[in-house]
């Protein structure tokens, strides 16, 4: 059995000054389910560790030089929303996989063409220790013409191991846009910080 994993709301939008791009990104999103039993397959599905995306890793703005006005603009993707389901391993040792998928809202500029590559990233942290962190890339094809785009990234499957001493419970997922330092750097800048809350 699988379970889905629900999404709890924001309470705060993030959004850039006037003075730079227009917009909204809403973020962050942790999801989580009621806990089961992995001994019985018949048993309800395991229950998915909570996952968020840190604020600066939510939106990700390309410009084609340093000047950094709308004319320059190369890319921007934005985190919109974080689904998935949980189910049980295959292997022989007991673990937990959660199937992961960013919605995204892309948006290329006049310095770009019609093919963009979109970088990001999965943290799995246990307690406050990051155990692995893996980045992909989505690649964003644009019909002629259009300039914006909401999209998904492909599902990807992420093993949690899970014994008598590593619950389900302690992991957590951390999932965002890969950023080079320049981007990370205009992100804390330009980008106003939300607030969120737990439903």
């Amino acid at each position: 059995m699988t379970s889905r994993m629900t999404i709890v709301s924001p309470s705060g939008l993030r959004r850039f000054r006037p003075a730079h791009l227009s917009g909204l990104a809403i973020l962050p999103l942790a999801m989580s389910l009621a806990a089961c039993t992995l001994d019985n397959p018949d048993a309800f599905a395991p229950s998915c560790p909570i996952v968020e995306v840190p604020g600066a890793a939510a939106d990700l703005v390309a410009f084609t030089g340093p000047s950094h006005d709308i004319g320059h603009l190369a890319s921007r993707a934005s985190v919109t929303r974080v689904t998935g389901q949980c189910h049980k391993g295959s292997g022989k040792s007991a673990s937990v996989v959660a199937d992961i998928s960013l919605g995204l809202n892309v948006t290329r500029g006049p310095g770009a063409g019609r093919t963009l590559e979109i970088p990001y990233f999965v943290a799995v942290v246990y307690g406050d220790e990051i155990k692995n962190k893996k980045q992909f890339t989505e690649t964003v094809q644009f019909p002629a013409n259009v300039t914006q785009m909401l999209t998904h990234t492909r599902i990807v499957p992420i093993t949690l191991p899970v014994s008598k001493h590593v619950t389900i419970d302690g992991y957590r997922l951390e999932v965002g846009l890969q950023l080079t330092k320049e981007q990370l750097d205009y992100n804390q800048t330009h980008l106003i910080a939300p607030t969120f809350h737990h439903m």
